[in-house]
């Protein structure tokens, strides 16, 4: 097994990957919201010049579990959101499902196997870090700098 590659997981019980081990984990900060990741691909942990965080993570700390799953092929399509009550849904085509639980602060992000490393840092890493600032309370809320949600389609 390569040391990129997504840690293997082949449940016939567990269709929707809900137990998907993620040994990998890392955390940074991104302008006021500190970022816990959980996955299970080497290719998924944020590489952007982001500051560390320090032993004391802040009240707007997120967990974001994002998982490789090797048996979905595609490219990135457009984001459709979808907003209701305490959730948001993002789907950017069969490659891409991800939910946000504004209340928890927790995200969970379905990745396929043909979104390179380029797309996650590029697009997805600063659309999620959007996404996740912007279900702070209006008087927490920041903009994260450095955005480039133009290149969706890499």
């Amino acid at each position: 097994m390569e040391l990129t590659s997504p840690s293997p997981y082949n449940d016939p019980l567990d269709l929707l990957r809900r137990f998907v081990p993620t040994p990998l984990r890392t955390r940074f900060r991104a302008g006021r919201i500190a970022v816990l990741v959980d996955t299970n691909d080497f290719s998924l942990l944020p590489t952007l010049p982001l500051a560390p965080v320090s032993g004391n993570f802040s009240a707007c700390t997120f967990n974001w579990k994002l998982v490789r799953d090797s048996d979905v092929p595609g490219h990135l399509h457009e984001p459709l959101v979808l907003h209701t009550g305490d959730l948001t849904i993002v789907t950017m085509g069969p490659p891409c499902l991800l939910a946000l639980d504004h209340k928890r602060r927790e995200l969970v992000c379905f990745i396929g196997a043909e979104v390179d490393t380029k797309a996650f840092q590029d697009f997805l890493v600063p659309f999620l870090c959007r996404l996740s600032a912007e279900s702070l309370e209006p008087a927490l809320r920041e903009v994260v700098e450095g955005v480039n949600e133009d290149a969706v389609d890499a």
